[in-house]
């Protein structure tokens, strides 16, 4: 049996347990759901069970589940930083948009569920004047997702205002574990302390009390930036690669280097607005990004001396990513 083959016969088993088991979970179940109605980049086939759980107990069902059937699992936020293959994804994509929507100060320290959208933590920074968030400004997806990828922009990022997260591992199903102080390791757009099983429940930041209008200035300004400089009217992932900071460059830089802007692969472009963005400019596959992708990374190792590292996260079957 191929290893395609035998990905595809352990998603059948993994959606039979989840249909048998569904009336334990209080959350929504989806099977062979088109990952392309779940991804901003609107890209990918179809995920053999697609699971949005609503509270601990689905988590624990989830992670039994997992157990039980040795099934793959992709741990998917808002979506915003993910290529789905084509061919989609043969185990359980866990969407987390719906689980904790905790969201509560007291005093400097900020209480938030992993489910909250970036955009709505902001919102309500602007109304009460919290600020030292405003470097989240423009960054699509949650916060459970920002921590997980370290998210940032040229005013900081996650690690600077982070106090503590907790987290379950649905690999093993135990009960949520602490990471605070030293626990809580980073890197530029990674963290080094949660594995990819783990799912982010809640999560602790610090915060400075300050006038509501200044934040909120702040904000709109961030974000006036960003529409003026990045291709927001067409589906992307953001930023696809990693800024190679020891060579001094930013990754755009990079492609602009290699004469790569407005280059596409079918329906896939590099952006003329910002080289960094992939765009789907309506019908592109998960194959055209990729191809894109591949095209750059060997030809600034072989011209420029330089490997691009990804920052878009890839989903789906062994064969194709």
């Amino acid at each position: 049996m191929t290893g395609e083959a035998a990905e595809n016969v352990a998603g059948e088993v993994a959606a039979r347990w989840f249909r048998e088991n569904a009336p334990r979970f209080s959350g929504v179940l989806l099977f062979e759901e088109p990952l392309a109605r779940h991804t901003y980049y609107r890209i990918g086939g179809p995920a053999a069970v697609l699971a949005t759980p609503k509270s601990r107990e689905d988590l624990s069902w989830l992670a039994e589940g997992i157990r039980a059937t040795g099934a793959r699992s992709f741990i998917l936020g808002a979506g915003s930083n993910v290529l789905a293959s084509d061919e989609g994804f043969a185990g359980v994509v866990i969407r987390t948009g719906r689980m904790n929507l905790t969201l509560e100060a007291s005093g400097e320290l900020l209480r938030i569920g992993a489910s909250v959208p970036i955009s709505t933590l902001l919102r309500r920074a602007a109304q009460e004047g919290w600020g030292g968030l405003e470097f989240l400004t423009g960054i699509p997806g949650t916060v459970g997702g920002a921590v997980f990828m370290n998210a940032g922009t040229h005013l900081g990022e996650t690690a600077r205002r982070l106090r503590a997260v907790e987290a379950i591992d649905l690999a093993d199903g135990r009960e949520l574990t602490r990471f605070e102080g030293e626990a809580l390791r980073f890197e530029y757009r990674r963290n080094l302390f949660l594995p990819r099983s783990a799912l982010v429940w809640q999560t602790e930041w610090s915060l400075e009390q300050g006038d509501p209008a200044q934040v909120k200035a702040t904000i709109d300004t961030t974000l006036a930036r960003r529409k003026a400089t990045q291709p927001i009217d067409f589906p992307s992932c953001g930023s696809v690669f990693k800024n190679p900071r020891a060579h001094g460059l930013n990754a755009w830089q990079v492609i602009e280097k290699l004469g790569l802007r407005g280059h596409r692969i079918g329906d896939a472009q590099f952006s003329e607005k910002h080289a960094n963005f992939i765009i789907n400019l309506g019908a592109a596959r998960a194959s055209d990004v990729k191809g894109l992708i591949e095209l750059a990374k060997s030809r600034a190792r072989a011209e420029l001396g330089i490997e691009l590292e990804e920052e878009v996260v890839f989903l789906g079957a062994g064969t194709s990513f």
